[in-house]
């Protein structure tokens, strides 16, 4: 994240070994994604989309997807992650120039483990939808001094499957 700190994580956090065999689990699991429109959040120039998702484990995410109506393939695409008492909202602003925004409402009391494997299935689902894979994807803290855990372990992870 661009203009932001990052904090040292414990090493074992990002121990390969342990993430190995969940990374695994979560490509094994099945996406089943479910798009329905929202047209009561779309503009003329906004076109919004809910979107639900089966976790790793079978729990039903779910959260919003945004794009500008005259950009049909993304030019970069964008994750945020709300509470469980949020809303989540689109950033309008945010969509200019062809990006792509996934707001996913993070469901209560999912440990650390599980709230990465989430993040890093919307960056599946996100990825999907682009011809350059993971490389286009940003991780998009809503309080900019602080980046929470899930996307600090999650963009380690994805910086190491692009290197690999």
């Amino acid at each position: 994240m661009p203009g932001s700190q990052r904090r040292a994580l414990h090493p074992l956090l990002l121990e390969r070994g342990y993430w190995r065999n969940r990374l695994q689990v979560l490509k094994l699991a099945r996406p089943s994604v479910l798009l329905v429109p929202r047209p009561e959040l779309s503009t003329a120039t906004i076109e919004v989309d809910e979107f639900r998702i089966r976790a790793h484990d079978g729990i039903r995410l779910f959260g919003l997807r945004a794009q500008g109506r005259q950009h049909s393939t993304p030019a970069a695409i964008r994750i945020r992650i709300v509470g469980p008492c949020e809303l989540p909202q689109i950033d309008a602003a945010a969509l200019d120039g062809g990006t792509r925004e996934f707001v996913l409402q993070l469901p209560a009391g999912r440990r650390l483990e599980d709230r990465v494997l989430d993040v890093l299935r919307v960056c599946q689902l996100a990825s999907s939808e682009s011809s350059e894979g993971t490389s286009q994807v940003s991780l998009v803290a809503t309080d900019r001094d602080h980046e929470p855990d899930e996307f600090l372990i999650a963009s380690q992870l994805l910086a190491k499957e692009l290197e690999d």
